[in-house]
Formats: C-alpha cells, sequence, structure tokens
C-alpha cells in the first residue's frame, strides 16, 4: 500500500448570530439530508451528543413583519479517498488516491406565508483520480437546487404546498429515493411535487427526472432517458411509531442486468415500520415490484430491518444494533422473468463510505456499535456479511450494475468487511470525519478474479 497523508486545516470564525426576530413562513422543510436550512438544525452524534447549529449569516429582512427575508447559507467539503484496489481489482486499476472538492452556495427567499424561492449552486471539483472519472465528480457550476414554493396554510398544523423545479428529495430511511451524500455531486431531480401536512402524517406526491450531469457551466438538463413518479404516505398510527405506505414508478431506458440491457418499467409497493420506543429504536422496511424489462416481467421484493437499543446510563451512550437485509436475485436469465431487485435511487453510502455493493440480489448481516465519546466526538463500527440471494445472478456495483457476473464464479459468499469511523464536531457547523473499511472477499468475488480492499476515506465539511 502507498504511503498517503492528508491534512486539514480550517480557520472559522463565526458571524454575529441572528439579529432581526423574523417570523418564518409556512413551509414544507428542505430534506436535503446533508443539513437543514434553519436555525434550530441539529448536527451531530446521538441525541445526547447533538450540537446546536448557529447561524452565522444574518437574514436579510425584506419587509416590516418578519414574514418575508432573504437568507444565504452554503456548504464547503473537502473530501480525501484511497482504494488499493479499486472495484475489487475487476477493472484493471490500481490502488487509487484523489481529493473531491464541493462548494454550495445557496439563497432562500421567503414572500409571506405563501411563496419561498430556493435556489443552490454547486461547484464539485476532482484531483488525482486514477481509476476514471465518476460521472458524479465533476460539475464546475451549476444548479444543483432551484425551486419555487407555492404554500397554502389551513392553520398552524396543516398545509399544502406545490413545489416545482430542480429539487433534491429524500424518502422515509433513503433505501429508494435519496440525496446520494457520499458522492461529489448530491443528487437532484427535475418535476414537480405536492405536499400536505397534518402534524406528524405527511403525503407526497411526486413526477420528477434525475438531472442528466454534464461538466461545464450551467448545461445540466433533465433526463429524458429515466423518470420517477408516486406518492409517500406517513402515518403516525404506532405507539411512539409510525407507519409509512408508498407506490413509486420508475421508467429506465437501457437498465443492465445479469439478464441483459433493455428497457425498464417497475411499480413499487412497500411500506416502512420505524420509530424510537424509549432506549429502542427501529425501522423495518418491506416491499413488492413489479413492471416489465424489455420482455420480461418483473417480480422482485426486499426486506430490510435495523434494530438498536441505547443505554443513556453507561459510559459513552452506546449504541449497539443490527440489521439484516434480503433482496431478490434471478434465477434464470430464459424464463421470461425478471427477479432482480432495484433499489432505484437509494443513499449513499447504503452499507459503507466504500460504496462496494449495491443492494441487488443480496443477504446480508450487519451488527454495529456507536459510542458518543464526548460532546463532540463519536465512533462508530460496524461489520458485514454479505451473499448472493441467487447464485444465478450478478453481484453488483453501486450504482446498480452488474460487476461481477454469473458464470464467473458459483460461489455464493461475497464477503464480509468491517468498518470503523470517527466523527469530530469541532465546530457546531464545522465536523471532520475519518473513515477505514476492509472488504474480506469471499469465493464469489476471487473466483472472478478480485481481491480484498482497503478503504480510507477523511474528509471537513463547513456549513455556514
Amino acid at each position: 500500500m502507498r504511503y498517503l497523508s492528508y491534512i486539514f486545516a480550517a480557520f472559522f470564525r463565526p458571524l454575529n448570530s441572528c439579529r432581526h426576530a423574523l417570523k418564518p413562513a409556512a413551509l414544507f422543510p428542505l430534506r436535503s439530508g446533508g443539513y437543514a436550512l434553519v436555525a434550530s438544525a441539529l448536527v451531530g452524534g446521538s441525541a445526547s451528543g447533538q450540537i446546536q447549529k448557529k447561524v452565522l449569516i444574518d437574514p436579510l429582512p425584506l419587509g416590516g413583519d418578519g414574514t418575508t427575508y432573504l437568507s444565504f447559507g452554503g456548504e464547503i467539503r473537502e473530501r480525501f479517498e484511497y482504494y488499493s484496489e479499486p472495484f475489487f481489482g475487476l477493472r484493471g486499476v490500481a490502488a487509487d488516491d484523489y481529493l473531491l472538492h464541493r462548494l454550495l452556495l445557496n439563497a432562500d427567499l421567503h414572500a409571506g406565508d405563501h411563496f419561498r424561492f430556493f435556489l443552490q449552486l454547486g461547484n464539485f471539483l476532482e484531483a488525482g483520480k486514477v481509476a476514471g472519472r465518476a460521472p458524479t465528480d465533476v460539475d464546475e457550476f451549476d444548479i444543483q437546487q432551484g425551486f419555487a414554493d407555492f404554500i397554502l396554510p389551513f392553520d398552524t398544523r396543516r398545509k399544502l404546498v406545490l413545489r416545482a423545479g430542480r429539487q433534491e428529495i429524500t424518502l422515509g430511511a433513503g433505501r429508494l429515493v435519496s440525496v446520494r451524500d457520499g458522492a461529489n455531486i448530491r443528487r437532484s431531480f427535475d418535476g414537480a411535487r405536492l405536499l400536505f401536512t397534518a402534524g406528524d402524517a405527511s403525503l407526497d406526491l411526486l413526477a420528477v427526472r434525475t438531472v442528466n450531469l454534464k461538466v461545464g457551466a450551467i448545461n445540466d438538463d433533465p433526463n429524458r432517458h429515466e423518470a420517477l413518479w408516486g406518492l409517500y404516505g406517513v402515518l403516525p398510527v404506532l405507539p411512539g411509531g409510525y407507519v409509512d405506505l408508498y407506490y413509486l414508478g420508475l421508467q429506465r431506458d437501457d437498465a443492465a442486468f445479469q439478464q441483459g440491457i433493455a428497457d425498464e418499467l417497475r411499480h413499487s409497493f412497500g411500506a416502512r415500520f420505524w420509530g424510537k420506543p424509549g432506549a429502542w429504536d427501529y425501522n423495518y422496511e418491506a416491499l413488492i415490484q413489479t413492471g416489465s424489462f424489455g420482455g420480461a416481467n418483473i417480480l422482485a421484493w426486499t426486506v430490510a430491518t435495523d434494530t438498536g437499543y441505547t443505554s443513556a446510563s453507561l459510559p459513552f451512550h452506546p449504541r449497539v444494533g443490527f440489521k439484516a437485509d434480503i433482496a431478490t436475485g434471478d434465477c434464470n436469465p430464459n424464463d421470461g422473468r425478471l427477479t432482480t431487485f432495484n433499489a432505484l435511487f437509494p443513499k449513499q453510502p447504503y452499507f459503507s463510505e466504500a460504496s462496494l455493493i449495491a443492494p441487488a440480489n443480496l443477504i446480508d448481516l450487519h451488527p454495529m456499535l456507536s459510542l458518543q465519546l464526548s460532546h463532540e466526538l463519536s465512533f462508530t463500527t460496524d461489520y458485514n456479511v454479505f451473499w448472493k440471494q441467487r447464485v444465478e445472478d450478478a453481484i453488483y456495483a453501486p450504482p446498480g450494475r452488474p460487476l461481477v457476473r454469473a458464470g464467473e464464479t458459483n460461489s455464493r459468499y461475497i464477503g464480509s468487511q468491517i468498518n470503523t469511523g470517527l466523527q469530530w464536531q469541532f465546530h457546531a457547523n464545522a465536523s471532520w470525519t475519518l473513515y477505514y473499511s476492509h472488504f474480506f472477499a469471499g469465493s464469489a468475488v476471487t473466483k472472478a478474479g478480485g481481491r480484498e480492499v482497503d478503504f480510507v476515506g477523511s474528509w471537513i465539511t463547513v456549513q455556514f
């Protein structure tokens, strides 16, 4: 392994806190995933280690009643990544280390209780990559988000919002639709949403397309080959918990699976049960998929569980958790059916920051431990074990394309992975993370010529 060093220096002087008593306009909160554009946003680890985010740039009042104002903010992230064997060494690329730069600048205009316009510009750069740039690495200057909200408040608990334009979307736990924060360029969608909230209950109707990323300036456009639509509802019907019910439709041209490449039309019907009763927390999700892939019919499913217990009385407030996932694979490419699960637009990282495996044709067992070492310092470690759900199907890599095809190996065991992470929240608006992962390649990888992988990641994030 090559000797690597990465040094961060950040000098940070907070500005004066907000001096204007502004009345926040009624709106559906911005689900950016990385941070929220409100002064009450919390950043950090467990509840005992949360740190209050500060407003660093005073909003500019535009009216006397405090409901019309313009606020500014942004984020800088500098990230280093190292892979000893990119793609398990299966694509002929040697060890690779590189830097990723992300700068986001945003303006947020609130005009009374009925209108909002949000604009976020992004600058994304990469330096030193040998394995070849991913589409999510570089975009010199473009619109990351730009949308208008038309808001109809019924009372203090109920409101209806029409959101139109380019926007980031996270639904539920992010297993199917999320912002892809681990990548350099976060995922955005072009289209419209109708959002209704009533207390803790909500309903989200959406019809959007992914953004076609292009290197250059202000040239990203809607992807005509990929569309997402559906509805997602959240109901507070469990004691200390919620039930999410949803339907999501996907249209994707030239989708790739072990079975081949064809146009895909997929319908996902699912439910999620989640909550935090006392010291316990749970997050369970199940869904079934139908549709068509070329001339084949689709029938796939997945079940994902996440259960944890946090002890507030023990030192470091440990959370012990266990995840278990199964996502179907395909057993016969010639039977007129495709049974490989498609995670649509999932969060990244999904299993680890190394992002080596996608949740398709997979069985995963995943114990984990989190510690809040101090008010500012948190530590996590976890261990994954992966198997193919069907030996006749491929191993899939993000964003969901075959990496090791069936026929290259007749083994089911993909391997195991140990991950450790340390996060230092050295300022209310700034953090530094150090992450290490080792993937012990199993026979389903090594028999195809793959090797074990070391991953090191380190990044600093400043929000303002």
